[in-house]
């Protein structure tokens, strides 16, 4: 349940700030333009700007959803911005908080996939005359705010549940003219497991940072030999990670370091992403400041045919029902996004059922030319980072082109309902809301119908 909160949580955070970010980037294309702006609504003490409805308004054109929307679409965006501040707003009063790492990690992450659609960090320079960090900074305050509204939602919502009669009555409802159609679907499970590098090429490791931190001690500077050295993200960074709370690292890297004082450099700690040196810049309270140089050691094909060998005897025991691909899965493999699930791959709903549409082309021709209950031989395959892992898949079942029922698709069916309800709750949440929290709509806006106080 945690993990889905976070993965639902990210994903509303994704969304946010996809326009939060073309709002903060588009200022900066107004060069020699004298901008016109005023506040259009006020909730509590959050303003709307006008130049907010109009880009929100001018991303809603470019979408393509206009086509087929018949109402005020400029209205239609003040209420969900107002919305979303009453959300807000609500947060602050009900003491919603929120974790600095978390806002670090999803601040990371977002600006990573930007950086790799943009090209470089230098990319964005260039295009926007702010540095990386300089952006990082200008939306560290945006996505505490989605993190918060996040949070406030879930707290609503998080009750509200359905019974199986709530689902029948729902699907009855239904005229049986417009039941959905739905694709042929799968039910595809993987295990991906990561060949161990063997005690050789481990020590291989150690010795290569044993001589680095001899060059370190010898008063060689720590970051130039990151930079020259280290096998991480950070290297060309000269190794710094930056203030960090306990309890946001690797354990194993998190106590090297605090074991350290200020200047120190350790031996070599072997952690989940490879083997450190590690130098502690300085402690603050519960936070503390590092930099480190990483060296992972690499497989042989000797390593990789002895992981192939025991997923090939992991599937045979399978096949004769010693043990479950869920329970093997859970156990062995590395593969984080599907292990907790039992290998299964996750569809829409909560169901484990693929629709064909939606698999990698790469997987629809394997399974194209197994039976349900197959599972397939050890293949060797790619990693997004270059390395080389093992992999088995298991087509579990299928299910043909087919019109909505209730013993093929009950999880839709329970997801569209509780999907209903949620909604339901929410907007009574937010009209009871309104009614409490000091709402102000320019006169501009008048048509839209929106509560003025």
């Amino acid at each position: 349940m945690k993990e889905q909160k976070e993965m639902r949580t990210t994903r509303f955070i994704n969304k946010g700030l996809t326009a939060i970010l073309f709002t903060v980037l588009s200022l900066n294309l107004a060069f020699g333009q004298e901008v016109v702006d005023k506040i259009v609504a006020k909730v509590d003490n959050h303003i709307i700007l006008k130049s907010e409805i109009e880009q929100a308004y001018a991303g809603f054109l470019s979408s393509g959803e206009a086509a087929n929307f018949t109402g005020d679409a400029r209205c239609y965006i003040l209420e969900q911005i107002i919305e979303t501040k009453l959300m807000l707003a609500m947060s602050e009063l009900d003491s919603v908080d929120v974790d600095a790492g978390r806002v670090d990690y999803e601040l990371q992450m977002r600006m990573q996939n930007i950086i790799a659609q943009v090209g470089s960090e230098r990319a964005i320079q260039e295009a926007y005359g702010k540095s990386v960090d300089q952006l990082m900074e200008e939306l560290r305050p945006n996505i505490e705010e989605q993190l918060k509204i996040g949070a406030q939602e879930e707290n609503i919502l998080n009750t509200v549940t359905v019974t199986p009669a709530e689902i029948r009555k729902f699907f009855n409802n239904i005229p049986k003219d417009s039941l959905p159609l739905f694709n042929t679907e799968f039910e595809i499970g993987i295990i991906i497991k990561k060949p161990e590098p063997n005690e050789a090429e481990v020590q291989k490791a150690k010795d290569q940072l044993m001589k680095i931190r001899e060059r370190a001690m010898k008063g060689e500077n720590f970051e130039v030999l990151a930079i020259e050295n280290s096998q991480g993200p950070t290297g060309p960074n000269g190794g710094n990670l930056g203030m960090a709370k306990r309890g946001q690292f690797d354990p194993a890297y998190e106590a090297g370091a605090l074991a350290l004082k200020p200047g120190e450099i350790s031996m070599p700690i072997v952690s989940s992403f490879g083997i450190h040196l590690i130098q502690l810049i300085e402690k603050r309270g519960n936070e503390f400041n590092s930099r480190h140089i990483l060296i992972t050691p690499k497989p042989t094909e000797q390593d990789v045919q002895k992981t192939s060998n025991l997923l090939d005897s992991l599937r045979t025991l399978i096949l004769s029902d010693s043990i479950t691909f869920a329970a093997t899965a859970k156990q062995y493999s590395d593969d984080e996004g599907t292990k907790v699930n039992g290998g299964f791959l996750s569809g829409q709903f909560g169901t484990n059922r693929i629709p064909s549409d939606a698999l990698d082309p790469t997987m629809f021709f394997i399974i194209d030319e197994m039976k349900e209950g197959d599972i397939s031989k050890p293949e060797i395959i790619d990693m997004p980072d270059g390395s080389k892992a093992v992999q088995i898949i298991y087509f579990k079942s299928k299910v043909g082109p087919h019109r909505a029922n209730m013993t093929d698709d009950y999880e839709k069916l329970k997801a569209a309902t509780l999907g209903m309800k949620k909604a339901q709750k929410r907007t009574e949440y937010i009209k009871e809301k309104m009614k409490e929290v000091y709402v102000m709509v320019d006169p501009e806006f008048n048509r839209c119908g929106i509560t003025n106080n």
